[in-house]
């Protein structure tokens, strides 16, 4: 049976120069997915080749809301649309980065590490047209 969830994000970054300069941004936004059918969620070790991390439901039209965190202290790790090695890059995470996003397909999402397997934490949740 679906279910609906509703995503709360808020955020606040201060960025401050050796030079006096120094910014402020903060916001906050509200997410409902509705009809939901699929959550995966977990931490999974990402080698050097890509690995699959998640897919909408191939001939659905849906797509989905992609979480994922970099756990290594030192390795980057490059987040692809597709699952090819260098291609479609949307996210190079640094070591403690994260990203979230909507992607509105049902590509694969796929990682791959820089120089050594890399611990990362997702959730994808597979959303409706209307989210």
């Amino acid at each position: 049976m679906p279910s609906n969830y509703t995503f709360n994000a808020s955020m606040n970054c201060t960025a401050s120069s050796t030079t006096g300069y120094s910014q402020s941004q903060s916001g906050q936004f509200t997410l409902n997915l509705t009809q939901i059918n699929s959550v995966q969620s977990g931490r999974l070790e990402i080698g050097t080749s890509n690995t699959e991390v998640c897919a909408a439901p191939a001939g659905t039209g849906i797509g989905k809301v992609v979480y994922m965190r970099n756990l290594d202290d030192t390795n980057f790790l490059e987040v692809h649309h597709l699952t090819t090695n260098d291609t479609d890059v949307i996210a190079i995470l640094e070591p403690g980065e994260w990203f979230f996003t909507v992607l509105r397909d049902t590509q694969v999402v796929g990682a791959s590490a820089d120089t050594a397997v890399i611990d990362v934490e997702y959730f994808a949740v597979e959303i409706d047209t209307n989210a």
